[in-house]
Protein backbone atom coordinates (compact mmCIF):
# COMPACT_ATOMS: atom_id res chain seq x y z
CA UNK A 1 0.00 0.00 0.00
CA UNK A 2 1.60 3.23 -1.02
CA UNK A 3 1.70 7.01 0.38
CA UNK A 4 0.07 9.26 -1.57
CA UNK A 5 1.62 12.47 -1.35
CA UNK A 6 -1.17 14.74 -3.59
CA UNK A 7 -0.94 18.19 -4.64
CA UNK A 8 -4.02 19.83 -3.49
CA UNK A 9 -4.66 23.91 -4.23
CA UNK A 10 -7.92 25.28 -2.11
CA UNK A 11 -7.27 28.05 -3.94
CA UNK A 12 -9.00 26.80 -6.99
CA UNK A 13 -12.51 26.83 -8.14
CA UNK A 14 -11.81 22.78 -8.68
CA UNK A 15 -13.21 20.77 -5.31
CA UNK A 16 -10.76 18.49 -3.47
CA UNK A 17 -12.18 15.72 -3.95
CA UNK A 18 -11.92 15.85 -7.77
CA UNK A 19 -8.56 16.98 -7.35
CA UNK A 20 -7.99 13.91 -5.79
CA UNK A 21 -9.13 11.96 -7.96
CA UNK A 22 -7.70 13.46 -11.06
CA UNK A 23 -4.22 12.88 -9.44
CA UNK A 24 -4.88 9.19 -8.92
CA UNK A 25 -6.66 8.84 -12.35
CA UNK A 26 -3.63 10.14 -14.33
CA UNK A 27 -1.32 7.55 -12.00
CA UNK A 28 -2.81 4.91 -12.85
CA UNK A 29 -3.31 5.87 -16.28
CA UNK A 30 0.36 6.30 -16.83
CA UNK A 31 1.63 3.01 -15.16
CA UNK A 32 2.60 4.68 -11.82
CA UNK A 33 -0.19 2.43 -10.22
CA UNK A 34 -0.14 -0.95 -11.19
CA UNK A 35 -3.62 -2.60 -11.41
CA UNK A 36 -4.29 -4.67 -8.60
CA UNK A 37 -2.59 -1.83 -6.07
CA UNK A 38 -4.19 -1.21 -2.81
CA UNK A 39 -5.16 2.14 -2.05
CA UNK A 40 -4.80 3.67 1.72
CA UNK A 41 -8.05 3.78 3.64
CA UNK A 42 -10.43 6.73 3.19
CA UNK A 43 -9.17 7.98 6.99
CA UNK A 44 -4.92 7.49 6.31
CA UNK A 45 -5.25 9.03 3.07
CA UNK A 46 -7.05 11.92 4.66
CA UNK A 47 -4.84 12.16 7.53
CA UNK A 48 -2.55 12.44 5.06
CA UNK A 49 -3.60 14.97 2.62
CA UNK A 50 -4.83 16.90 5.94
CA UNK A 51 -8.44 17.10 4.48
CA UNK A 52 -11.66 15.91 5.94
CA UNK A 53 -12.39 12.10 5.46
CA UNK A 54 -15.62 12.72 3.48
CA UNK A 55 -13.21 14.53 0.88
CA UNK A 56 -11.51 11.41 0.28
CA UNK A 57 -14.72 9.21 0.52
CA UNK A 58 -16.27 11.16 -2.19
CA UNK A 59 -13.18 10.84 -4.13
CA UNK A 60 -13.47 6.99 -4.23
CA UNK A 61 -16.90 6.94 -5.09
CA UNK A 62 -15.41 9.19 -8.54
CA UNK A 63 -13.06 6.90 -9.32
CA UNK A 64 -15.35 4.11 -8.98
CA UNK A 65 -17.71 5.59 -11.03
CA UNK A 66 -14.63 6.21 -13.92
CA UNK A 67 -13.92 2.74 -13.38
CA UNK A 68 -10.42 3.55 -12.15
CA UNK A 69 -10.90 1.71 -8.96
CA UNK A 70 -12.81 -1.27 -7.43
CA UNK A 71 -13.77 -1.73 -4.23
CA UNK A 72 -13.43 -5.20 -2.47
CA UNK A 73 -15.48 -6.29 0.53
CA UNK A 74 -13.63 -6.62 3.58
CA UNK A 75 -10.39 -5.70 1.63
CA UNK A 76 -10.33 -1.81 0.70
CA UNK A 77 -10.30 -0.45 -2.92
CA UNK A 78 -7.56 -1.24 -5.62
CA UNK A 79 -6.91 -0.28 -8.82
CA UNK A 80 -8.43 -1.96 -11.38
CA UNK A 81 -7.36 -4.32 -14.02
CA UNK A 82 -7.47 -3.56 -18.02
CA UNK A 83 -7.58 0.14 -17.14
CA UNK A 84 -6.87 1.06 -20.55
CA UNK A 85 -9.80 -0.80 -22.15
CA UNK A 86 -12.42 0.06 -19.92
CA UNK A 87 -12.11 3.82 -18.55
CA UNK A 88 -11.28 5.99 -22.04
CA UNK A 89 -11.59 9.61 -20.43
CA UNK A 90 -14.80 11.32 -21.51
CA UNK A 91 -13.06 14.64 -22.11
CA UNK A 92 -15.58 18.10 -22.26
CA UNK A 93 -15.80 19.03 -25.94
CA UNK A 94 -14.29 22.47 -26.20
CA UNK A 95 -16.96 24.94 -24.38
CA UNK A 96 -19.59 26.18 -27.00
CA UNK A 97 -23.15 27.44 -27.41
CA UNK A 98 -25.30 24.58 -29.06
CA UNK A 99 -27.33 26.52 -31.52
CA UNK A 100 -30.61 23.76 -31.43
CA UNK A 101 -32.62 22.48 -28.10
CA UNK A 102 -31.45 19.12 -29.22
CA UNK A 103 -27.80 20.00 -29.71
CA UNK A 104 -27.91 21.38 -26.49
CA UNK A 105 -29.72 18.20 -24.80
CA UNK A 106 -26.98 16.01 -26.66
CA UNK A 107 -24.74 17.88 -25.01
CA UNK A 108 -25.64 17.96 -21.42
CA UNK A 109 -26.16 14.16 -21.50
CA UNK A 110 -22.95 13.44 -23.06
CA UNK A 111 -21.66 16.29 -19.99
CA UNK A 112 -23.36 13.76 -17.55
CA UNK A 113 -20.60 10.71 -18.43
CA UNK A 114 -17.90 13.41 -18.80
CA UNK A 115 -15.02 12.74 -16.69
CA UNK A 116 -14.32 15.72 -14.24
CA UNK A 117 -17.33 17.97 -14.87
CA UNK A 118 -19.18 18.79 -11.84
CA UNK A 119 -22.57 17.84 -13.66
CA UNK A 120 -25.31 20.26 -12.41
CA UNK A 121 -27.29 20.35 -15.63
CA UNK A 122 -28.14 16.57 -15.39
CA UNK A 123 -30.53 15.46 -12.24
CA UNK A 124 -30.06 11.64 -11.49
CA UNK A 125 -30.14 10.30 -8.15
CA UNK A 126 -26.98 10.15 -6.05
CA UNK A 127 -25.18 6.51 -6.53
CA UNK A 128 -24.32 6.40 -2.87
CA UNK A 129 -28.48 6.63 -2.08
CA UNK A 130 -29.18 3.72 -4.22
CA UNK A 131 -30.59 0.62 -2.09
CA UNK A 132 -28.55 -1.76 -4.10
CA UNK A 133 -27.89 -3.88 -1.71
CA UNK A 134 -31.29 -3.62 -0.35
CA UNK A 135 -33.10 -4.30 -3.45
CA UNK A 136 -30.64 -7.45 -4.22
CA UNK A 137 -31.84 -8.86 -1.21
CA UNK A 138 -35.48 -8.42 -2.13
CA UNK A 139 -34.86 -10.36 -5.88
CA UNK A 140 -32.84 -12.81 -3.64
CA UNK A 141 -35.86 -13.79 -1.58
CA UNK A 142 -38.22 -13.71 -4.64
CA UNK A 143 -35.87 -16.19 -6.71
CA UNK A 144 -35.72 -18.51 -3.64
CA UNK A 145 -39.39 -18.04 -3.40
CA UNK A 146 -40.62 -18.18 -6.90
CA UNK A 147 -37.59 -19.53 -8.85
CA UNK A 148 -38.70 -20.35 -12.64
CA UNK A 149 -41.32 -17.85 -12.43
CA UNK A 150 -39.29 -14.70 -12.00
CA UNK A 151 -37.75 -15.92 -15.62
CA UNK A 152 -40.29 -16.05 -17.41
CA UNK A 153 -43.19 -13.85 -19.38
CA UNK A 154 -45.58 -11.39 -17.35
CA UNK A 155 -48.73 -10.10 -18.33
CA UNK A 156 -48.47 -6.67 -20.25
CA UNK A 157 -50.08 -5.13 -17.73
CA UNK A 158 -48.01 -6.20 -15.34
CA UNK A 159 -47.28 -8.43 -12.00
CA UNK A 160 -50.56 -8.53 -10.16
CA UNK A 161 -49.27 -8.09 -6.56
CA UNK A 162 -46.92 -4.97 -7.76
CA UNK A 163 -49.86 -2.95 -8.63
CA UNK A 164 -51.87 -4.23 -5.41
CA UNK A 165 -48.74 -2.81 -4.08
CA UNK A 166 -48.70 0.82 -5.73
CA UNK A 167 -52.64 0.92 -4.74
CA UNK A 168 -51.66 1.13 -1.61
CA UNK A 169 -48.81 3.16 -1.54
CA UNK A 170 -50.78 6.12 -3.56
CA UNK A 171 -53.41 5.42 -0.84
CA UNK A 172 -51.26 6.84 1.29
CA UNK A 173 -51.26 10.18 -0.89
CA UNK A 174 -55.01 10.15 -1.01
CA UNK A 175 -55.34 8.75 -4.18
CA UNK A 176 -58.11 5.38 -4.19
CA UNK A 177 -57.20 2.90 -7.18
CA UNK A 178 -58.26 -0.35 -8.08
CA UNK A 179 -54.82 -3.13 -9.28
CA UNK A 180 -56.98 -3.36 -12.42
CA UNK A 181 -56.12 0.20 -13.31
CA UNK A 182 -52.91 0.39 -12.45
CA UNK A 183 -50.58 -0.44 -16.06
CA UNK A 184 -46.29 -1.11 -15.35
CA UNK A 185 -44.55 0.37 -17.43
CA UNK A 186 -40.71 0.80 -17.84
CA UNK A 187 -40.21 4.29 -16.15
CA UNK A 188 -43.10 7.50 -16.18
CA UNK A 189 -41.72 8.05 -20.20
CA UNK A 190 -43.03 5.28 -21.52
CA UNK A 191 -45.86 5.74 -19.31
CA UNK A 192 -46.45 9.01 -20.84
CA UNK A 193 -45.83 8.21 -24.13
CA UNK A 194 -48.32 5.46 -24.27
CA UNK A 195 -51.41 7.86 -23.04
CA UNK A 196 -50.00 9.47 -25.86
CA UNK A 197 -50.29 7.21 -28.31
CA UNK A 198 -53.52 6.54 -26.63
CA UNK A 199 -54.99 9.69 -26.71
CA UNK A 200 -53.66 11.89 -29.78
CA UNK A 201 -52.46 10.65 -33.16
CA UNK A 202 -49.58 12.52 -35.28
CA UNK A 203 -50.94 16.04 -36.18
CA UNK A 204 -52.89 16.60 -32.79
CA UNK A 205 -52.27 19.38 -30.37
CA UNK A 206 -52.00 19.48 -26.79
CA UNK A 207 -51.30 21.75 -24.28
CA UNK A 208 -48.24 21.30 -22.10
CA UNK A 209 -45.98 23.53 -19.61
CA UNK A 210 -43.32 25.56 -20.15
CA UNK A 211 -40.52 25.27 -19.44
CA UNK A 212 -41.18 21.67 -19.41
CA UNK A 213 -38.36 18.78 -19.30
CA UNK A 214 -36.67 17.70 -22.36
CA UNK A 215 -37.01 13.72 -21.94
CA UNK A 216 -40.88 14.21 -22.03
CA UNK A 217 -41.15 17.05 -25.00
CA UNK A 218 -38.46 15.29 -27.22
CA UNK A 219 -40.94 12.06 -27.26
CA UNK A 220 -44.02 14.19 -27.78
CA UNK A 221 -42.91 15.78 -30.84
CA UNK A 222 -40.72 12.68 -32.19
CA UNK A 223 -45.09 11.57 -31.98
CA UNK A 224 -45.76 14.17 -34.29
CA UNK A 225 -47.85 15.70 -31.84
CA UNK A 226 -48.16 19.42 -31.99
CA UNK A 227 -47.29 21.22 -28.77
CA UNK A 228 -48.39 24.63 -27.15
CA UNK A 229 -46.80 25.36 -23.65
CA UNK A 230 -48.44 27.68 -21.15
CA UNK A 231 -46.31 29.40 -18.40
CA UNK A 232 -46.15 28.48 -15.28
CA UNK A 233 -45.14 30.73 -11.80
CA UNK A 234 -43.90 29.48 -9.06
CA UNK A 235 -47.27 28.70 -7.87
CA UNK A 236 -48.49 27.42 -10.59
CA UNK A 237 -49.91 28.11 -13.87
CA UNK A 238 -49.76 31.52 -15.12
CA UNK A 239 -53.79 31.79 -15.97
CA UNK A 240 -53.18 35.10 -17.99
CA UNK A 241 -51.18 32.34 -20.54
CA UNK A 242 -53.24 29.59 -19.50
CA UNK A 243 -56.50 31.33 -20.41
CA UNK A 244 -55.67 32.86 -23.02
CA UNK A 245 -54.11 29.75 -24.87
CA UNK A 246 -57.35 27.91 -24.06
CA UNK A 247 -59.56 30.05 -25.82
CA UNK A 248 -56.85 31.09 -28.45
CA UNK A 249 -55.64 27.78 -29.51
CA UNK A 250 -57.21 26.95 -33.51
CA UNK A 251 -57.38 23.34 -32.54
CA UNK A 252 -58.68 21.45 -30.10
CA UNK A 253 -55.78 20.10 -27.89
CA UNK A 254 -56.16 16.36 -26.92
CA UNK A 255 -54.66 16.53 -23.16
CA UNK A 256 -53.48 18.44 -20.91
CA UNK A 257 -49.65 17.44 -19.22
CA UNK A 258 -48.73 18.69 -15.99
CA UNK A 259 -46.52 18.54 -13.13
CA UNK A 260 -48.28 19.49 -10.05
CA UNK A 261 -45.54 18.12 -7.51
CA UNK A 262 -41.70 19.20 -7.86
CA UNK A 263 -41.78 20.26 -11.14
CA UNK A 264 -39.42 19.36 -13.50
CA UNK A 265 -37.15 21.69 -14.71
CA UNK A 266 -38.51 25.10 -11.97
CA UNK A 267 -38.85 22.53 -9.00
CA UNK A 268 -42.37 24.20 -8.35
CA UNK A 269 -45.61 22.86 -6.62
CA UNK A 270 -49.08 24.23 -7.06
CA UNK A 271 -50.92 25.43 -4.28
CA UNK A 272 -53.98 24.06 -3.40
CA UNK A 273 -55.76 27.10 -4.93
CA UNK A 274 -54.10 26.57 -8.24
CA UNK A 275 -54.86 22.99 -7.98
CA UNK A 276 -58.82 23.45 -7.88
CA UNK A 277 -58.37 26.19 -10.15
CA UNK A 278 -57.01 24.42 -13.21
CA UNK A 279 -59.32 21.21 -12.27
CA UNK A 280 -62.23 23.52 -12.41
CA UNK A 281 -61.40 25.48 -15.82
CA UNK A 282 -60.53 22.04 -17.33
CA UNK A 283 -63.03 20.28 -16.90
CA UNK A 284 -65.24 23.17 -18.25
CA UNK A 285 -63.36 22.70 -21.63
CA UNK A 286 -63.75 18.95 -21.23
CA UNK A 287 -60.44 18.01 -21.57
CA UNK A 288 -58.26 14.92 -20.39
CA UNK A 289 -55.87 15.51 -17.75
CA UNK A 290 -52.52 13.49 -17.86
CA UNK A 291 -50.26 14.44 -14.15
CA UNK A 292 -47.06 13.48 -13.37
CA UNK A 293 -46.42 12.74 -10.42
CA UNK A 294 -42.60 11.63 -11.04
CA UNK A 295 -41.21 13.65 -7.60
CA UNK A 296 -44.14 12.78 -5.62
CA UNK A 297 -42.37 10.76 -2.75
CA UNK A 298 -39.53 13.19 -2.28
CA UNK A 299 -40.94 15.75 -0.85
CA UNK A 300 -38.80 16.99 1.75
CA UNK A 301 -41.04 20.19 3.28
CA UNK A 302 -44.28 20.00 5.11
CA UNK A 303 -47.20 17.60 4.20
CA UNK A 304 -47.35 16.60 0.64
CA UNK A 305 -50.73 18.44 -1.26
CA UNK A 306 -52.80 15.97 -3.07
CA UNK A 307 -52.54 15.47 -6.27
CA UNK A 308 -54.45 16.25 -8.77
CA UNK A 309 -55.85 12.43 -9.37
CA UNK A 310 -56.83 12.74 -5.92
CA UNK A 311 -59.00 15.32 -6.20
CA UNK A 312 -60.97 14.04 -9.87
CA UNK A 313 -60.79 10.47 -10.25
CA UNK A 314 -60.86 11.20 -14.24
CA UNK A 315 -57.33 12.54 -13.82
CA UNK A 316 -54.54 9.86 -15.73
CA UNK A 317 -51.74 9.70 -13.31
CA UNK A 318 -48.25 8.67 -14.21
CA UNK A 319 -45.77 7.62 -11.71
CA UNK A 320 -41.99 6.29 -11.60
CA UNK A 321 -39.68 5.06 -8.89
CA UNK A 322 -36.38 5.65 -11.16
CA UNK A 323 -35.56 8.77 -9.00
CA UNK A 324 -36.80 7.36 -5.66
CA UNK A 325 -34.87 3.90 -6.20
CA UNK A 326 -32.97 3.67 -9.03
CA UNK A 327 -33.07 4.76 -12.61
CA UNK A 328 -31.46 1.35 -13.86
CA UNK A 329 -35.10 -0.33 -12.84
CA UNK A 330 -37.20 1.18 -15.44
CA UNK A 331 -40.35 0.63 -13.23
CA UNK A 332 -43.23 3.03 -13.56
CA UNK A 333 -46.67 2.90 -13.69
CA UNK A 334 -50.28 4.44 -15.51
CA UNK A 335 -53.38 4.83 -13.75
CA UNK A 336 -56.03 5.01 -15.54
CA UNK A 337 -59.72 2.69 -16.27
CA UNK A 338 -61.96 2.03 -18.37
CA UNK A 339 -61.32 1.46 -22.03
CA UNK A 340 -58.63 3.78 -22.10
CA UNK A 341 -56.41 1.50 -19.74
CA UNK A 342 -57.53 -1.28 -22.58
CA UNK A 343 -55.92 0.79 -25.05
CA UNK A 344 -52.86 1.34 -23.06
CA UNK A 345 -52.23 -2.11 -22.31
CA UNK A 346 -52.58 -2.87 -25.89
CA UNK A 347 -50.11 -0.71 -27.02
CA UNK A 348 -47.82 -1.81 -24.35
CA UNK A 349 -48.28 -5.32 -25.81
CA UNK A 350 -47.64 -4.47 -29.22
CA UNK A 351 -44.26 -1.89 -28.34
CA UNK A 352 -42.56 -3.51 -25.55
CA UNK A 353 -44.31 -6.32 -23.91
CA UNK A 354 -44.29 -6.89 -20.39
CA UNK A 355 -41.29 -4.90 -18.19
CA UNK A 356 -38.52 -7.39 -16.60
CA UNK A 357 -40.22 -9.94 -14.22
CA UNK A 358 -37.70 -10.31 -11.82
CA UNK A 359 -37.57 -6.77 -10.87
CA UNK A 360 -41.16 -6.45 -10.44
CA UNK A 361 -41.47 -9.14 -7.79
CA UNK A 362 -38.70 -7.41 -6.07
CA UNK A 363 -40.16 -4.56 -6.27
CA UNK A 364 -43.70 -5.44 -4.94
CA UNK A 365 -41.71 -7.56 -2.27
CA UNK A 366 -39.62 -4.08 -0.97
CA UNK A 367 -43.18 -2.03 -0.85
CA UNK A 368 -44.88 -4.35 0.78
CA UNK A 369 -42.06 -5.37 3.56
CA UNK A 370 -41.64 -1.51 4.46
CA UNK A 371 -38.42 -1.24 3.09
CA UNK A 372 -39.50 1.53 0.42
CA UNK A 373 -40.75 3.46 3.01
CA UNK A 374 -37.82 2.94 5.20
CA UNK A 375 -35.82 3.53 2.21
CA UNK A 376 -37.43 7.13 1.52
CA UNK A 377 -36.62 8.03 5.43
CA UNK A 378 -33.07 7.58 4.77
CA UNK A 379 -32.70 9.56 2.01
CA UNK A 380 -35.29 12.53 2.25
CA UNK A 381 -33.23 14.17 4.99
CA UNK A 382 -29.74 14.09 2.70
CA UNK A 383 -31.25 15.40 0.16
CA UNK A 384 -33.22 17.95 2.16
CA UNK A 385 -29.58 18.89 3.30
CA UNK A 386 -28.10 19.27 -0.53
CA UNK A 387 -30.82 21.39 -1.22
CA UNK A 388 -30.37 23.78 1.38
CA UNK A 389 -26.69 23.81 1.63
CA UNK A 390 -26.82 24.80 -2.54
CA UNK A 391 -29.88 27.52 -1.98
CA UNK A 392 -27.57 28.72 1.16
CA UNK A 393 -24.85 28.86 -0.99
CA UNK A 394 -26.98 30.87 -4.06
CA UNK A 395 -28.21 33.78 -1.50
CA UNK A 396 -24.40 33.93 -0.26
CA UNK A 397 -22.34 33.76 -3.68
CA UNK A 398 -24.76 34.79 -6.43
CA UNK A 399 -25.33 38.61 -7.33
CA UNK A 400 -28.70 40.09 -5.54
CA UNK A 401 -30.02 40.83 -9.54
CA UNK A 402 -30.35 36.94 -9.72
CA UNK A 403 -33.64 35.26 -8.38
CA UNK A 404 -34.22 31.23 -8.04
CA UNK A 405 -37.35 29.02 -7.17
CA UNK A 406 -37.00 27.34 -3.34
CA UNK A 407 -37.93 23.30 -4.44
CA UNK A 408 -40.06 21.67 -1.77
CA UNK A 409 -39.38 18.52 -3.30
CA UNK A 410 -37.74 16.70 -6.24
CA UNK A 411 -33.83 17.33 -7.61
CA UNK A 412 -33.88 21.19 -9.00
CA UNK A 413 -33.68 24.66 -8.53
CA UNK A 414 -34.78 27.03 -11.28
CA UNK A 415 -32.34 30.30 -11.36
CA UNK A 416 -34.62 33.40 -12.92
CA UNK A 417 -31.29 35.77 -14.96
CA UNK A 418 -31.41 39.46 -15.47
CA UNK A 419 -32.36 40.30 -19.17
CA UNK A 420 -28.85 41.46 -20.05
CA UNK A 421 -27.18 38.31 -18.87
CA UNK A 422 -27.13 34.82 -21.32
CA UNK A 423 -27.70 31.79 -19.92
CA UNK A 424 -25.87 30.21 -23.29
CA UNK A 425 -22.70 32.12 -22.61
CA UNK A 426 -23.03 31.21 -18.69
CA UNK A 427 -23.19 27.55 -19.87
CA UNK A 428 -20.16 28.01 -22.12
CA UNK A 429 -17.88 30.05 -19.40
CA UNK A 430 -19.29 27.10 -16.44
CA UNK A 431 -18.25 24.34 -18.42
CA UNK A 432 -14.48 26.10 -18.89
CA UNK A 433 -14.27 25.76 -14.77
CA UNK A 434 -15.18 22.12 -15.03
CA UNK A 435 -19.08 22.70 -13.99
CA UNK A 436 -22.38 22.16 -16.56
CA UNK A 437 -25.94 23.33 -15.84
CA UNK A 438 -29.05 23.58 -18.18
CA UNK A 439 -29.99 26.66 -20.20
CA UNK A 440 -33.73 27.44 -20.37
CA UNK A 441 -33.86 26.70 -24.40
CA UNK A 442 -33.12 22.85 -23.32
CA UNK A 443 -36.95 22.84 -21.21
CA UNK A 444 -38.39 24.99 -24.69
CA UNK A 445 -39.96 22.85 -27.82
CA UNK A 446 -38.83 25.80 -30.29
CA UNK A 447 -40.53 28.81 -28.20
CA UNK A 448 -38.64 31.39 -26.96
CA UNK A 449 -37.08 30.77 -23.73
CA UNK A 450 -36.67 32.39 -20.51
CA UNK A 451 -33.51 33.87 -19.48
CA UNK A 452 -33.08 30.97 -17.09
CA UNK A 453 -31.15 27.75 -16.11
CA UNK A 454 -31.29 24.99 -14.04
CA UNK A 455 -29.34 23.39 -11.06
CA UNK A 456 -29.65 19.81 -10.04
CA UNK A 457 -28.72 19.49 -6.08
CA UNK A 458 -29.20 15.67 -5.94
CA UNK A 459 -25.93 13.87 -7.03
CA UNK A 460 -23.52 15.90 -5.12
CA UNK A 461 -22.46 16.37 -1.27
CA UNK A 462 -22.63 19.69 0.11
CA UNK A 463 -19.38 20.80 -0.38
CA UNK A 464 -18.80 20.67 -3.91
CA UNK A 465 -22.14 22.43 -4.29
CA UNK A 466 -21.44 25.49 -2.45
CA UNK A 467 -18.48 25.31 -4.08
CA UNK A 468 -19.83 25.28 -7.57
CA UNK A 469 -22.18 28.06 -6.34
CA UNK A 470 -19.12 29.83 -5.30
CA UNK A 471 -17.68 29.63 -8.94
CA UNK A 472 -20.94 30.61 -10.85
CA UNK A 473 -21.82 33.48 -8.72
CA UNK A 474 -18.18 35.16 -9.79
CA UNK A 475 -18.84 34.26 -13.03
CA UNK A 476 -22.10 35.77 -13.20
CA UNK A 477 -20.50 38.75 -11.66
CA UNK A 478 -17.87 38.97 -14.08
CA UNK A 479 -20.35 38.96 -16.37
CA UNK A 480 -22.40 41.94 -15.29
CA UNK A 481 -18.98 43.84 -15.17
CA UNK A 482 -18.48 42.89 -18.70
CA UNK A 483 -22.34 44.18 -19.61
CA UNK A 484 -21.56 47.40 -17.40
CA UNK A 485 -17.86 48.22 -19.52
CA UNK A 486 -19.89 47.71 -22.32
CA UNK A 487 -22.78 49.80 -21.70
CA UNK A 488 -20.53 52.37 -20.83
CA UNK A 489 -18.41 52.09 -23.88
CA UNK A 490 -21.15 52.70 -25.70
CA UNK A 491 -22.36 55.33 -24.40
CA UNK A 492 -19.06 56.62 -24.64
CA UNK A 493 -19.13 56.26 -28.60
CA UNK A 494 -22.63 57.92 -28.65
CA UNK A 495 -21.02 60.94 -26.78
CA UNK A 496 -18.26 60.94 -28.74
CA UNK A 497 -20.53 60.76 -32.56
CA UNK A 498 -22.85 63.53 -30.92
Amino acid sequence: MKTLLIPLDPSTARPLYLQVADYITNLARHGNLKAGSQLPPTRVLAEQLLVHRSTVINAYEELKARGVIEARQGSGSFIATGLDERTTAIRPAPPSLPTQPDELIAELRRLNWAEGVISLGYGPPADELMPVEDFDRARRRVLRRDGPKTANYELPQGYHPLRQAIAVHLAGHGVQVDPEDVIITAGALEGVSLVARALAAPGDSLLIELPEYFGYWTNLVYQGLNLTGFELLESGPDWNSFGHLLEEIPVRPRFVFVTPDHQNPMGIRWGMPQRYQFLKTINEHDLPIVEDGTYRDLTYDGPPHPPLRALDTEVIYVGTFSHSLMPGLRLGFVVCGGRLRDHVVRLKAASSGPCETLNQRALADFITSGEYGRHLERIIPVYRSRRDSLLEALQGYFPPEVRWSCPAGGFFIWIWLPGKLSPQVLFSRALKSGISIAPAAAFYPGQAAQNAFRLAFSRYPEEVLARAAMTLGRLLEAMLKDYSRGEQNGQSAKRTIG
